[in-house]
């Protein structure tokens, strides 16, 4: 399949790993690693340093989506969930369904369901999907995407976001504002990895700073 996987990873290299080990084959994988004196096989992988922690995870978004290349799909994947062939399928055939000239994503971890997230839009329910008009990190998209949010650039907009690094409700807004249509899946099309309910981001010492580096990543 003409797809490529995007992930980036902090303090998770078991579940990093085991994730990257079932997507092979299936695409091109790339990994940008926020820090952790690990090393990811089986992808394309660049490491950031400093450590930029969560109010500083638009720039390792920023550097994981300048190096996606030119694919037909993308799938934004976090470090702690895992997806099979047949979920990708799934995922790329919902997609496919949407009869929609302003869909820009799919969401595809069900969480949240029915309820309004930072663009004040009330979810409305679709024959197979959810119009919700908000995004968070693990979605399934095409290049217009990236062309609509070429650069997240937000360290003014992070302050109020408290724990969270404030991302999704960055890209949310902007694309709910250009009009476009964000999904939701019904049912997970991810699994959840024992590591998820082991919270990186929003851990109290993993709070970072992106004033701390101006430098991209050396290349694995």
């Amino acid at each position: 399949m003409d797809i490529c996987f995007l992930i980036s990873t902090y303090n998770r290299q078991e579940s990093c790993q085991r994730l990257v080990d079932g997507l092979q084959g299936l695409g091109h994988i790339v990994v940008v690693n926020d820090g952790s004196d690990y090393v990811i096989n089986g992808c394309e992988q660049y490491i950031h340093r400093p450590h930029m922690g969560r109010s500083g995870y638009f720039v390792i978004v920023n550097l994981l989506w300048s190096h996606r290349g030119r694919y037909k799909y993308y799938m934004m994947l976090p470090d702690d969930f895992v997806i099979c062939e047949s979920q990708i399928k799934q995922a790329v055939e919902l997609w496919e369904s949407i009869s929609d000239p302003q869909k820009i994503c799919l969401n595809l971890y069900a969480d949240r369901i029915g309820c309004s997230c930072w663009t004040n839009f009330i979810p409305i329910e679709k024959e197979t999907v959810w119009h919700t008009q908000w995004v968070d990190m693990c979605f399934l998209c095409e290049d217009r995407f990236f062309k609509e949010v070429p650069q997240i650039s937000m360290p003014f907009v992070y302050r109020g976001f408290g724990r969270s690094s404030g991302v999704g409700a960055y890209i949310s807004r902007r694309l709910n504002k250009k009009k476009y249509n964000m999904y939701q899946v019904k049912e997970s099309l991810v699994d959840i990895q024992e590591e998820h309910h082991n919270t990186q981001m929003h851990r109290m010492d993993n709070a970072g700073t992106h004033k701390r580096s101006r430098r991209w990543s050396s290349q694995v």
